[in-house]
């Protein structure tokens, strides 16, 4: 059987099974006595495990099957989950979305799993340890391996899973060891000693871990010093010998590690009631027996905890490919629509007319179908958030939680494929930055636990995505000062620029207020990327924060890509249009009321005082002088709370329009982000309008 043809299909089956499972481990970890979870949790794991194996994937079937036998003795009270359980299936989720990645990218599917298939088992055999914060706090004045260069103390050096490899080696007869190595200071390549150290550990044993880490190492971030954590078939002595006799090392100290000393070098949660387990030879068939019918049982002795069935999901995938030669099908339907409207009114027949009219009426209707076709809710992007900040929360040691509203709502399938990565830019930013510690939180009077608010709204043709955090809020002082420093702004500038305009300097290129530059939030490479990429989609971005309360960021994004509302306008022979969505509103304005402040042009509209733009100076107009008439149409546009207004020479009407691009020799025109096909098979370029104002 050609299994290739099922392909497709599996990868989407295994990312939803993906997705369900971190979803129903977070909601278990909130609430760890539900079993009905654990059911939801079992019978995806079991799914997946029979999709892979059947497929052939077998180290994504044996895997799941490890994680399968550790959720049945949970979901028959033979064991109790605690943090270092979850933290294990969490490890083992990411090992199978990225061995489900690997057969994306047409890879086999094939990765190194037995550590945390080894962590599993020490799991089913009821055999890791978990020490109390006090003890474990004591036990490293006493035990913690000394020399370590630059550590701070009682720092941790070890989590559950690593401890638990280096436990299970100790069980099986071999031997584990902390090295600790220097370096001469008159040592020029560092990167190449601790290679050579690395080379000589690998070929007699295994490296569990190493501080710093192996790419900082092979950077050269670091002092003089390194620590590593490895099993090793050589004695302390013969280790000792054989790593001092690489050239240019300085000291080496080698030290045995046992059960208590590993407790002690181990960052381990609260104790938790964990009973003993039945051997893995007696839960496997176990396991198997009851994942193959054992489910419809178990839903039938707890009718409690289970809903009403679900109504019968009449839905199929459909490639996005051809959802897209749909779109461009339909757009060439729309020219075509558009030409015949301008034809009836030319030749004025009445049969015409009304066939044209009806053709608009369904032609209307296949829009609005086939645009929401491309339709997606946010939640396919939001879903993976709630796991991230999980994860995010225990690498920084900081109590957060995510809220996230609007999840239902939709954008266009392109923009949902490209939001994801500036969101994730977003919320680690907001996690790193602004979330404070739990001491600054209590110190200030805040609740221990931060707050990140997730939220998706419909706003006219615009869908708006915030996200909200109760931190520390934008230190304006230290913006500035960083600007200054990096030269985004001079000192002059800094002097005459607004609150508002201190916060968006967080968007320039290379800004970063980091004190230690992290993996967490970019890297100090800071909120450029975001800005670019969200611009490139045709949205804006903005900033507002307040010292000590918190900081917002709002993302305006564009329904849809593909087909617009506009207002078509001419300057003098050429036709162009403005997209109704950043229109205000429309008027005519005498040009004596054209004011002059401080070198720009501004008039007064509603109450405030706005500027205004000469479209045909900006775009260099050849056959349109506005300087001759004594009164001028105007457009008011907004860009976010900002309003300006826009000189033109004649208003055309309404219309919809097809976007197409400028193709690859015309990137970037300024002002100018498309192009469309009027229907009187002239082309119109489509304005920018975020463009126009700064």
């Amino acid at each position: 059987m050609d299994m290739n043809a099922y392909l497709s299909m599996f990868i989407d089956e295994s990312n939803d099974h993906l997705q369900s499972l971190n979803e129903n481990l977070l909601q278990l970890e909130g609430n760890p006595e539900d079993l009905s979870i654990v059911q939801s949790i079992f019978r995806s794991a079991h799914t997946l495990k029979g999709m892979s194996a059947t497929m052939g994937f077998e180290d994504l079937a044996a895997l799941t099957h490890e994680m399968e036998n550790v959720l049945d003795l949970v979901r028959n009270g033979k064991l109790k989950m605690d943090s270092f359980i979850f933290d294990t299936l969490f490890k083992g989720l990411d090992a199978l979305e990225a061995m489900v990645q690997d057969i994306v990218g047409g890879g086999t599917g094939k990765a190194d799993v037995t550590s945390i298939v080894a962590s599993l088992q020490t799991i089913l055999k009821g055999d890791y340890k978990t020490v109390s914060s006090a003890a474990q706090a004591a036990a490293k004045e006493t035990v913690a391996p000394s020399g370590s260069a630059g550590r701070a103390s009682g720092s941790v050096l070890l989590d559950e899973f690593q401890s638990s490899i280096l436990l299970q080696s100790m069980e099986s007869g071999h031997q584990p060891y902390y090295v600790q190595v220097s370096v001469e200071e008159s040592c020029v390549l560092k990167a190449a000693r601790a290679y050579m150290v690395f080379d000589l550990l690998e070929r007699n044993g295994e490296i569990v871990k190493s501080d710093p880490s192996v790419q900082d190492l092979e950077q050269e971030k670091f002092d003089r010093s390194f620590t590593v954590f490895t099993i090793s078939t050589l004695s302390a002595d013969q280790l000792n010998e054989q790593i001092t006799n690489i050239s240019e090392i300085a000291s080496v100290t080698v030290t045995p590690l046992d059960a208590e000393s590993l407790a002690a070098l181990t960052s381990a949660p609260a104790a938790a009631a964990v009973e003993a387990p039945e051997k893995p030879a007696a839960a496997e068939p176990e396991a198997d027996a009851k994942a193959s019918g054992g489910s419809e049982l178990s839903r039938k002795a707890a009718p409690s905890t289970q809903s009403a069935p679900a109504a019968m999901n009449k839905t199929i995938r459909v490639d996005i490919d051809r959802l897209d030669t749909l779109m461009n099908l339909f757009s060439e339907l729309l020219i075509d629509r558009v030409r015949l409207e301008q034809l009836a009114s030319e030749i004025k027949r009445s049969e015409l007319t009304e066939t044209v009219e009806h053709m608009s009426r369904v032609s209307s209707d296949l829009q609005n179908i086939v645009l929401k076709l491309r339709m997606v809710p946010v939640d396919s992007v939001f879903n993976r958030f709630p796991r991230l900040v999980r994860d995010l929360a225990k690498s920084l040691d900081k109590k957060m939680e995510l809220v996230i509203t609007g999840a239902d709502t939709e954008l266009d399938r392109t923009v949902i494929d490209e939001i994801g990565d500036p969101l994730v830019h977003l919320i680690r930013n907001s996690g790193d930055h602004g979330i404070e510690s739990v001491e600054e939180r209590v110190a200030a009077g805040k609740p221990e636990t931060g707050t990140i608010h997730l939220r998706a709204y419909h706003s006219g043709n615009h869908v708006f995505i915030e996200v909200e955090e109760d931190g520390r809020g934008i230190n304006q002082a230290k913006v500035l000062q960083t600007a200054i420093k990096n030269g985004v702004v001079t000192e002059e500038q800094a002097r005459n620029l607004t609150s508002e305009e201190i916060q968006m300097l967080i968007f320039a290129p290379g800004f970063s207020t980091a004190d230690k530059i992290s993996d967490i939030s970019g890297r100090g490479v800071g909120l450029d990327v975001v800005k670019t990429k969200i611009t490139s989609l045709g949205g804006n971005v903005t900033v507002t924060s307040a010292e000590g309360k918190g900081t917002k960021f709002s993302v305006q994004l564009p329904l849809t890509l593909s087909i617009i509302s506009a207002m078509l306008i001419k300057l003098g022979s050429e036709k162009y249009a403005i997209p109704l969505s950043s229109i205000v509103e429309t008027g005519i304005i005498q040009r004596e009321n054209i004011l002059n402040v401080h070198g720009n042009r501004m008039i007064q509209f509603r109450n405030s005082i706005i500027p205004i733009i000469s479209l045909s100076g900006v775009l260099q107009s050849p056959d349109y002088d506005e300087s001759q008439e004594q009164e001028t149409e105007i457009v008011v546009i907004r860009k976010g709370d900002k309003i300006a207004a826009v000189m033109v020479d004649e208003f055309i009407g309404q219309s919809e329009i097809v976007l197409k691009t400028l193709g690859k020799y015309l990137t970037n025109v300024y002002a100018i982000s498309g192009a469309t096909i009027l229907g009187d098979g002239y082309v119109a370029l489509i304005i920018d309008p975020n463009a126009l104002i700064k």
